[in-house]
């Protein structure tokens, strides 16, 4: 749960971002309005002004009981004022005794008289000086900016760095400039050039974010860019990785450029809303079974420079890669994203050590999120499998659950099995995949939480993946109990 003042500063600046898009004079007047209002919510989140005007405005209230009582007017029975108010207190209490201050302040006022003594108009003066502070303390404005956010790649920025990159590319321009939706864990953006040496060129810059808020290691595009060049090595269809920038002096980020791949989306990580011919559904089988085929050889370059650099030990069998998954690798993401306690998070991950299964075929490549997010696709073809960072060596039961998930309107687990197991010769039992669907609930969980923690830690973290987090933490929470009943049920079988 993100400490409210937080989600408050990431809204201010979601907002400020739109404001700086449009034109449109009734939605800046309405954004402006929508910052103060979140303004006003971050002071309350300080309480520490409102309990000081509750303490100035007792003893105002003492002292103006004194004068009328002086005046030989005593104070009515009235309300009782709290004495044990702090900064543990909600605001809702505290402006309620802002309430009861005010209501008993209204009959010292009624009662005395400044044009009586030279005492009571200081009095009175001084009392509304006090009241006036309330409302000056709404006018203050809270820093909601980010000391440790990445500045936004900007189009001209771009520009001037490709024409020093490469200054034989004569009269160059960026001639397109486009932020694509998504980009939860790297930003990414399309855009196109046009130079006298290379003509007209469709481009895509993938860059880290401020707050690497997965924890994986290749989130680090150093060494996706790696993996990404093992892929295509490989023989699979990839967008054609251009250069690394690791220089982050440069823009600001480190970031990847690739040729942009030819065609578009399908869909989403759920599925696709598309008709789907035949020819591209055998298309999207073969090129996930050629996936599964691969073989990293522990020695080659690209494989020791990317982020299968640490599973590389563990080529041996399925088991082995598994235990290192359970044991090792998801026990380290809770602690780099400094998660708090979750006891159905540590339920889950004590089931998965407990129950590994004892597989001795070696690890296989696993993307982690084959589905039709990642996939770019031109007529039946896929020209381009995108977002490598998560990928790994593992069970490819994996990969098994979700992509057959993404294509189950139109391939039943059984047939996808059918067609899997006849092109790998691996068997897919019943408890194989239902441990792994154990495996990737605790997965998905600890994306969320760690999405949803890291906006206390880091306020350069993606605002977008935090919500995230809130929003899927209910499924994948709730899945537990019983996916993991699911798994001893079908064990026992």
């Amino acid at each position: 749960m993100a400490i409210t003042i937080q989600l408050l500063k990431q809204l201010r600046r979601a907002a400020a971002s739109i404001n700086q898009t449009t034109d449109n004079p009734e939605h800046k007047a309405l954004l402006a309005s929508a910052d103060q209002a979140l303004n006003e919510m971050m002071l309350q989140e300080s309480p520490a002004f409102y309990l000081n005007y509750v303490e100035s405005g007792k003893q105002l209230l003492a002292e103006g009981n004194a004068m009328a009582r002086k005046n030989g007017v005593p104070p009515p029975a009235g309300m009782l004022l709290r004495n044990d108010l702090s900064a543990e207190h909600c605001i809702a209490a505290i402006r309620a005794e802002i309430d009861k201050l005010h209501f008993s302040l209204e009959w010292v006022v009624a009662v005395l008289d400044e044009g009586r003594s030279a005492e009571e108009k200081d009095y009175l003066i001084r009392l509304c000086d006090w009241e006036s502070t309330l409302y000056a303390h709404s006018l203050e404005q809270v820093d909601s900016a980010a000391a440790n956010m990445l500045k936004p790649l900007t189009k001209e920025a771009l520009q001037a760095y490709l024409q020093q990159k490469f200054p034989q590319w004569t009269n160059l321009k960026v001639t397109k400039f486009m932020r694509l939706d998504g980009g939860f864990s790297k930003t990414t953006i399309l855009f196109e050039t046009d130079d006298a040496v290379n003509g007209p060129q469709s481009l895509v810059t993938r860059a880290e974010q401020a707050a690497n808020m997965l924890g994986y290691e290749g989130s680090d595009v150093r060494q996706e860019f790696y993996m990404i060049k093992l892929m295509q090595q490989a023989g699979l269809p990839i967008a054609d990785p251009l250069w690394l920038e690791d220089d982050q002096s440069k823009l600001g980020m480190r970031f990847i450029v690739s040729r942009k791949a030819v065609g578009g989306s399908y869909g989403g990580n759920f599925g696709s809303d598309k008709p789907l011919p035949p020819e591209l559904l055998q298309n999207i089988m073969s090129t996930f079974i050629k996936m599964h085929n691969i073989k990293v050889d522990p020695a080659d370059p690209l494989a020791q420079k990317s982020h299968l650099r640490e599973w590389l030990p563990h080529v041996g069998s399925v088991k082995d890669a598994t235990r290192h998954l359970v044991t090792e690798f998801m026990p380290r993401l809770i602690k780099l994203t400094d998660l708090k306690a979750s006891p159905q998070l540590l339920r889950g991950l004590k089931w998965l050590e407990k129950n590994i299964p004892d597989i001795d075929e070696a690890p296989t490549v696993v993307h982690i999120d084959f589905a039709f997010n990642n996939l770019i696709i031109d007529g039946n073809q896929i020209t381009a499998v995108l977002d490598w960072e998560s990928s790994r060596l593992g069970d490819p039961a994996e990969d098994v659950i979700w992509t057959q998930f993404s294509l189950n309107s139109y391939l039943s687990m059984p047939d996808f099995l059918k067609q899997y197991e006849a092109a790998t010769g691996r068997k897919m039992t019943e408890f194989r995949l239902a441990y792994y669907r154990v495996s990737k609930c605790a997965l998905n969980a600890i994306s969320c939480l760690s999405s949803a923690r890291a906006i206390d830690s880091n306020d350069g973290s993606n605002f977008n993946l935090t919500i995230l987090g809130y929003k899927y933490m209910s499924i994948f929470g709730s899945q537990f109990n019983t996916l993991i009943a699911e798994a001893e049920k079908v064990r026992g079988r």
